[in-house]
């Protein structure tokens, strides 16, 4: 039977397809959508070798996607800007995607020996594309790049598998891989680490088959996934430091050192595993770095409970769990924000993690439940109980995503949005912006007041605390989106002066007194700062 459930996954897809299908008549977001789509130079521009050069160039977003950019350029070509074209895109991406892991699923399940394989890839695959993280994906046309990648990659370890678990050689699907592998690649530099990944199959997931594994004909096969991977790392940090881009520069390891780069990652991994369980509070907003120590102490727990729970579910299969728990590590690296940006993690980070996670835990739920008929009645029970819950839950998140008033309206409402002056400032910006753009200036006024105020009052507090480390920042901020007006330029430079850095402080007051040449203060200040060392 489990030879011919392929049912089962195409009636999954159909759930799916539902669950989602409201995005198809969403509008594009203030969020992004932009800056990468609406408003990209890219997808308007001639067709040009000079074109071709910036698409695989990575100058919008500083990361090498070339794939990513010319599946935008051909939706530009065939439908304009019109929405409804782009959110089918990302649908379907997700709908292809589900499929794929349920099939990948079944395969791994049944070459592990776990009870009912074909029902366990569909509880796997249900629970991992009705999960109410997947909403950003799906919802978000700037994030399609994840779900191109994550197909990209389901479709490569498809074809790896079907090429090792033959009894013959099979060349042309260990091609067909490679192919999918480096469009992965070019889908966005997350999958870099797959390569990783499929070592991590070859030594604990496909052993048994006799001859697998042959040290010349091993190393051969892996340098073909991971030089181009690596060739995909080296173009990403080069075009990083390479392009001004349109975003501001990212935190510098001076500026956020390494052991709170390192707390952060931990968190990271620790966050994704508990939204995984209780996908509550969830918002696109992302709050500033904050010391971590606390969230990297939460993070190690829960990797710690989790390892542990996967050791035993696991036991006796092979150390399939150093498989699941190696190979999310792999997918999960370039995602955990120690590298460039480090900030808290997304929902669409996740999107590539769970797949081994969700993967590896059900899989091993099953095995546990076979012992003993109790243990599986309480698993269908749970399963049905939910993945119900989990789908109306997707599709509550989803619709956050609908329009600018209806993601902004959420942000403002959100826990993370209170205390956090420098996203509210943004936000409010934002929406402002985007009330300006539908025909609404008194709305859009009221909007672009509030967030200046916000970030005025913030940096009177600052000051207040003496915290000109902050202040800086959210001047900078305040400069970014609107104005500095020449007071505040003087005050940047006594704050600068305070934390001895003359140079800046310098350029700062000669800039305030092109306008404000007779302000005592200003030469105050300009004085005490010549006189520094």
């Amino acid at each position: 039977m489990e030879k011919y459930f392929w049912p089962g996954g195409l009636g999954l897809m159909a759930a799916v397809l539902a669950v989602f299908w409201p995005v198809v008549g969403f509008d594009f977001v203030r969020w992004d959508d932009d800056i990468n789509i609406t408003q990209n130079p890219l997808l308007a521009a001639p067709w040009s070798w000079t074109l071709l050069e910036r698409l695989f160039d990575s100058d919008q977003a500083l990361r090498f996607k070339p794939l990513h950019w010319l599946c935008f350029r051909a939706l530009h070509d065939a439908f304009g800007f019109n929405p409804a074209a782009w959110h089918c895109f990302s649908l379907a991406l997700h709908v292809a995607a589900t499929g794929l892991f349920y099939g990948v699923l079944r395969r791994v399940y049944v070459f592990l020996g776990i009870g009912g394989a074909a029902w366990a890839a569909l509880a796997g695959a249900a629970v991992w594309a009705l999960h109410p993280l997947r909403a950003e994906v799906v919802a978000w046309s700037t994030a399609s790049p994840y779900s191109l990648t994550g197909v990209m990659l389901l479709a490569s370890f498809a074809c790896y598998l079907e090429a090792s678990l033959r009894p013959a050689p099979a060349r042309g699907w260990l091609v067909g891989s490679w192919v999918a592998a480096v469009l992965a690649y070019g889908s966005y530099p997350v999958g870099a680490t797959y390569g990783l990944w499929l070592i991590a199959a070859d030594r604990w997931l496909l052993p048994a088959k006799a001859g697998h594994i042959r040290a010349p004909a091993w190393w051969r096969k892996h340098a073909l996934f991971i030089a181009p991977a690596l060739l995909t790392v080296a173009l990403t940090v080069w075009s990083r430091f390479t392009t001004p881009g349109i975003f501001t520069a990212a935190p510098t390891v001076e500026s956020v050192g390494v052991l709170s780069r390192v707390e952060m990652a931990v968190a990271s991994l620790g966050y994704f595993l508990r939204v995984l369980v209780w996908p509550a509070e969830l918002t696109p907003n992302i709050p500033p770095l904050a010391s971590g120590a606390t969230l990297a102490v939460a993070g190690l727990a829960c990797l710690a409970a989790a390892g542990l729970v996967l050791c035993w579910l696991l036991r006796g299969t092979r150390p399939a769990w150093a498989l699941v728990g190696l190979g999310g590590a792999a997918l999960a690296l370039p995602c955990l924000g120690w590298t460039e940006r480090p900030a808290w993690p997304v929902d669409r980070y996740s999107y590539l993690v769970h797949l081994v996670v969700i993967g590896g835990a059900v899989g091993g739920l099953f095995r546990w439940a076979a012992s003993g008929w109790f243990r599986q009645i309480g698993l269908v029970g749970a399963l049905v109980i939910l993945v119900p819950l989990a789908a109306l839950a997707a599709r509550r998140q989803t619709m956050i995503w609908q329009d600018n008033a209806a993601l902004f309206t959420h942000m403002e409402r959100h826990p993370r949005f209170a205390g956090n002056p420098r996203q509210q400032g943004h936000v409010y910006y934002l929406w402002g912006s985007a009330e300006v753009v539908a025909g609404h200036p008194a709305r859009a006024a009221e909007l672009f007041n509030r967030a200046q105020q916000i970030y005025l009052e913030a940096i009177k507090g600052a000051v207040g605390r003496e915290d000109y480390t902050e202040a800086l920042a959210l001047s900078t901020h305040l400069e970014h989106n609107f104005s500095l007006t020449p007071v505040m330029r003087r005050e940047r430079g006594a704050w600068l002066l305070r934390l001895g850095r003359k140079p800046e402080a310098l350029g700062e007051l000669e800039r305030a007194r092109l306008e404000l040449p007779d302000d005592p203060r200003l030469a105050a200040l300009r004085e005490e700062a010549l006189k520094q060392p």
